[in-house]
This record gives structure tokens, sequence and C-alpha cells, in this order.
């Protein structure tokens, strides 16, 4: 699909006494948004504005810890709930595809942009660590009282849902994790690869998402990180992401998952869940290897594991309909 679907127009929650005032990037997006779709754009290009529109027009803002979340809040209100986790430099709107046909198969879909990426503001204290995350999940539910809810978790995003789940299991029900696996410890990569993130987010990628040369991220993304052509529409959705992370999320988020300590807690978390787990790898994924991720499921007492053919780290853009299924199979069997 070349420009993005619109969003099934349901109905939109009332105002809660825990609602926040939209952030200003937020604000500054969907102005410039609605001033371009007021002037002249190609068909393909006012289709897409008119898809993320009415992603934005869905935003809620809540305040977690101190600072203001956007979220969405999709699908009946007495449906399981089912939050959904970006990954690293990423945003809600990775999981646009995802919603509909989840909220549409009767579950409410919560997606939110972690503090410091997407709407979401940035953190003065800069907490943006595991365990930091995991406090401001811990404060959504508790806000929006979610009760146990089924986690979906991409990449960095399961980080946070493992965390949350090992130490708070009567907040999750159940956890799919999607281009996650173990990440072994290694010294010269912990010293090297922080900074070389920092430069290649902060100092490339971000400069040239600012002066519209999407085409370069979506090069790098097609070579480096997919093995299916993502849509346009998503690249740019992605790239939008970029925009709007706080650098130092980039800088402290690297610097802490190169740390030993961190990588070991992760199978010792795996170790403590007792939820059912679904762990969903790309066959050609070149950052979390399926391998790694065969390794973590063995740790856990009630996992499962599902390498799919031909598919890279953006299995959210590479192969959304396979995630829709994935997904609905896996929910209905914990059910």
């Amino acid at each position: 699909m070349s420009v993005l679907a619109q969003p099934v127009p349901f109905e939109r929650p009332p105002a809660r006494p825990v609602d926040a005032p939209p952030t200003a990037k937020y604000v500054a997006y969907a102005n410039e948004v609605a001033t371009r779709l007021a002037g002249r754009l190609s068909g393909r290009e006012r289709r897409r504005l008119e898809g993320e529109r009415a992603l934005l027009a869905r935003a809620r803002f809540i305040e977690l810890n101190g600072v203001v979340h956007h979220y969405q809040d999709v699908g009946p209100s007495d449906g399981q709930p089912l939050v959904l986790i970006h990954g690293w430099d990423c945003s809600s709107f990775w999981w646009h595809h995802v919603v509909d046909p989840l909220a549409q198969a009767g579950y409410r879909v919560i997606s939110y942009d972690l503090k410091g990426h997407g709407f979401s503001d940035t953190d003065p204290r800069q907490n943006y660590t595991v365990a930091g995350f995991s406090a401001d999940l811990q404060a959504l539910i508790r806000a929006l009282d979610l009760g146990a809810v089924h986690l979906a978790a991409f990449s960095l995003g399961a980080f946070v849902g493992l965390h949350v789940a090992a130490h708070h299991p009567d907040m999750v029900r159940s956890l799919i994790f999607f281009n996650f696996s173990l990440l072994p410890y290694n010294k010269l990569a912990s010293a090297f690869v922080p900074r070389l993130l920092d430069v290649v987010f902060n100092r490339v990628l971000r400069p040239i998402e600012r002066r519209n040369l999407w085409w370069l991220p979506f090069i790098y993304a097609r070579l480096v990180m997919a093995q299916h052509t993502p849509s346009i529409s998503d690249i740019r959705l992605g790239t939008l992401g970029l925009r709007y992370c706080d650098p130092a999320a980039v800088r402290v988020s690297a610097t802490e998952l190169s740390r030993p300590e961190i990588l070991n807690a992760v199978a010792e978390q795996a170790r403590m869940i007792r939820q059912p787990l679904l762990l969903v790898a790309g066959a050609n994924d070149p950052i979390m290897r399926p391998a790694d991720g065969r390794k973590l499921v063995a740790l856990t007492p009630n996992g499962s594991f599902l390498e799919v053919p031909k598919c890279g780290h953006l299995i959210l853009f590479e192969l959304p309909e396979q995630v829709i299924q994935i997904m609905r199979l896996f929910l209905k069997s914990v059910r």
C-alpha cells in the first residue's frame, strides 16, 4: 500500500480527568499537516497527509511521572486491553497498521509514545532508561485503570515490557515481542556503538529528515534493516520519529543498553515471567538475531518462538499483514 489507509472512525472516548493539554510538538506538526493540506498537492501526497491527519485526530495526552505523554485509545472500552510499545527512536505510529484490525477484533488498543519520543514531551531529568520507561508504562496502566493487559512490543519496547512483566506480573496478561533477543555483552562494542549511534542518528539522520531528504533513510532502511521494501508512507512516518525524538534519549538509551548489568538482566527477567510469551524474529534481522531470540525463549517457562522468513528488523513496516495475523492468533490462544 503506497499511502496510509484511513483509520476506522471508532467513537472517541469522552474526556477524562487524567487528560493533559497537547504537547507543543504535536500542535506544531498538526498545524504543519493542516497547512500543507490547504495547498496544492499531488493526489498521492494528499492521500498520505489525510491519513496522517486522521491519525493525529485520535491523539490524547496524559501526564505520567511528571512528563506529558501522547497516546491513542482505540476500540471498545470493555475490550481486553492491548498496549503497544514502540522501539528505539521510533513512535507509536509504527503500529498504525495493527491498531484498527485488533480494535475491530474486540480489543481495546492503547498505543503510546515513550517519553522523549514521538509527540510525548522530553524528560528534563533525561531518565531514558529501561526502569524509567517501565515506571511510565506502569503509571499509564494505573491511570487508565486497565487492569492486566496484553503487551505487544517492538525492539527496545520489549526491554520495557519484559521489565514490567517480571517485576509487576499482576499488570501483564501476555507478551508478544517483535525483533527482540538476548544481546551478548561485548566490551569493545559497548565502548564504540553508543558513540556511533549518537553520530548516525543525531548528527546525520536527524538533520537529513529536517531537510526533507526522507529518501536517504529510506535507502538505508531498505539496504541494511529490511528484507522487504516498506511503503513510502511508512518510511515518512518512521522519519517523523527521527524529527521529534530527543537526542538525549538516543545517547542515554544506547549507553544503558551497552552495560553488562542491563543486558544480563534480560535473561534474569525472562526466567521470572510466567505469562504466555510469543517472540517473533525476522530471519535476517541484523540486530536482534533469531538464534539469540531462541535462547531467550528457552529461558521462559511459557514461551514460544516464531521465525519469519525473509524479514529484517522492521517487521511492523515490512510485513504488517503477517504481524496482524500473528497477533490475532496468539491473543486468541490466551483468552
